[in-house]
């Protein structure tokens, strides 16, 4: 006769234990929120607020808030002055950045070509243009290009190039541009060929050998092949070069201060001149956030366009 085995009664499940809530990467966080409210979020919250308000001397003596609404921005946006500083910085910022990646994609190869000293020898020198400081820079330019004791006129005469003596490069709209665009493009490079350059180690030479196997030259390869693996570093560069040269500053201000005949304002130039020359900070304040809003964009709709691309 068999024996019928009862089911053995299921085990119940032991209780989870409590989940504790962790604290302390939330607590770490702290003095770097705190920094960055500091350094960033108050600063620019104040200059929207002040875009606002009327924001002259005599309101910032007094402490008091005069709202405007929006006729600062309407003031600006009527200006004729503004819409001809808008399009000759986009300019002139196109110009820099094309010319600052393009040198250094040429420098970034030659370190990788060069010999072990040249290559350092080449990568100290970029390092110390790089650490200059940008007034230091833009004086010492503004020295080179000078029109009595530059050097820049006397190795232009005594080579037999054109007969430069006196020449004032600073007097003239377009030359003085030239002047402001190697100022820049100097100070920017640096940085861009270094970056490329460490984006250069990181390709596989199998690759390009294998090309040149198939029979395609440099040029070829550098466009089929290493910009496609470069490209997230070039988005990057580009990036942050709109950035840097739109907003640019000192180096106009220390060498031509807008001149000749207000030829060279620039948009930060504009904005000192509203600002701190004519006591207009609710104005100057507009002009600032107009133009944090082209850059976001700018930057928004380049870094969209190769993230598709990518795809």
């Amino acid at each position: 006769m068999s024996t019928v085995l009862a089911p053995a009664p299921p085990v119940a499940d032991a209780p989870a234990a409590p989940r504790k809530r962790v604290i302390t990467p939330y607590i770490l966080l702290i003095p770097a929120t705190v920094a960055v409210f500091v350094t960033l979020v108050y600063p620019v919250g104040r200059m929207i607020a002040l875009s606002f308000q009327r924001g002259n001397l005599g309101d910032l003596i007094a402490r008091r808030s005069v709202w405007v609404g929006l006729d600062n921005y309407r003031s600006v946006l009527t200006d004729p002055v503004f819409w001809t500083v808008l399009p000759r910085t986009v300019g002139f910022a196109v110009v820099c950045v094309v010319l600052t990646l393009t040198i250094a994609t040429g420098c970034a190869l030659l370190l990788q070509h060069a010999s072990r000293w040249a290559r350092l020898l080449l990568s100290a020198g970029m390092v110390i243009a790089w650490a200059t400081p940008v007034l230091i820079g833009a004086v010492v330019f503004k020295w080179l290009f000078d029109a009595e004791f530059g050097v820049v006129n006397w190795l232009l005469t005594e080579s037999g190039l054109c007969d430069c003596r006196h020449r004032s490069w600073l007097g003239d709209q377009w030359s003085a541009f030239a002047v402001l665009v190697s100022i820049v493009v100097w100070g920017a490079v640096p940085f861009a060929a270094l970056s490329i350059y460490a984006g250069l180690l990181t390709v596989p030479p199998e690759l390009g050998e294998a090309a040149r196997v198939d029979g395609a030259g440099a040029h070829r390869i550098f466009w089929r092949i290493t910009f496609p693996l470069l490209r997230p570093i070039y988005a990057i560069l580009t990036v942050l070069s709109v950035i840097w040269d739109t907003k640019v500053f000192p180096q106009v201000w220390l060498t031509t201060k807008g001149g000749p005949y207000q030829g060279t304002v620039m948009l930060g130039v504009y904005i000192y001149q509203k600002g701190i020359v004519g006591s207009q900070f609710g104005v100057a304040s507009t002009v600032a956030v107009l133009m944090t809003i082209m850059l976001v964009g700018l930057s928004w709709i380049y870094i969209r366009a190769m993230r598709q691309e990518a795809r």
